[in-house]
């Protein structure tokens, strides 16, 4: 060490040789760290990138088709009973257009649903009306087609008898009570009667029958 700082003091070639020295291993150093840092960084957006395609790859494995195939253009006729009364609705859809006939009671009533808007036919003409005075007898989502596939996606099927559990499509609920929907070619039957008393205990029954037709 005394040997060292003599020559440190008094050898100006020796102290340039230590500086040199000294610089070429902080260098050396520098580099060593960042190349470790720039793999591991490279390792994790390896990993993140794997665990974002195993997301992916299970999102598609559980994502579910639509059980209906639905026409672009066709004639449905739903029939519905709740408890002793019988309705019926006949909807003809063409394009962006829907002819409705309403059958409620002894009162037969036609609307028409384009642009976005319902018209009800009052003495040959068409007037403005609301999508809750076509649909009266029973909330639309409970014969809506695409409402009733996303039912059917989260269904337990059963040769064909489909089981929807109500904590599966009702919020902040934990019952085992169920409805069960039948697809039967192009018949589907709907015992809604669960869901139904769900909301209105005094329901006793309520079962929606819908025949599509292509047009």
């Amino acid at each position: 060490m005394d040997e060292f700082i003599k020559k440190w003091k008094k050898d100006s070639k020796y102290r340039t040789k230590i500086k040199l020295l000294v610089y070429t291993l902080f260098i050396i150093s520098v580099s060593v760290y960042a190349i470790s840092i720039n793999s591991n960084f490279q390792g994790d957006n390896n990993n993140q990138n794997n665990e974002i395609s195993d997301i992916k790859e299970d999102t598609n494995q559980t994502s579910k088709k639509n059980i209906l195939d639905i026409p672009d253009n066709y004639k449905e006729i739903i029939k519905i009973k709740i408890d002793n009364d019988e309705f019926e609705y006949i909807v003809t859809k063409n394009n962006n257009k829907e002819n409705i006939v309403k059958y409620k009671k002894d009162e037969i009533s036609n609307y028409i649903y384009e642009n976005n808007k319902y018209y009800k036919l009052i003495d040959d003409n068409y007037f403005v009306t609301s999508s809750d005075e076509v649909y009266d007898i029973i909330n639309y989502n409970y014969i809506n087609l695409l409402t009733i596939n996303e039912y059917l996606k989260k269904a337990t099927n059963d040769n064909q008898q489909y089981v929807i559990y109500l904590k599966d499509i009702i919020l902040g609920i934990d019952s085992d009570e169920y409805f069960i929907i039948i697809i039967n070619n192009n018949k589907i039957n709907i015992d809604y009667t669960p869901l139904m008393k769900y909301f209105n205990k005094n329901i006793n029954q309520c079962i929606v029958e819908i025949l599509i037709e292509k047009e």
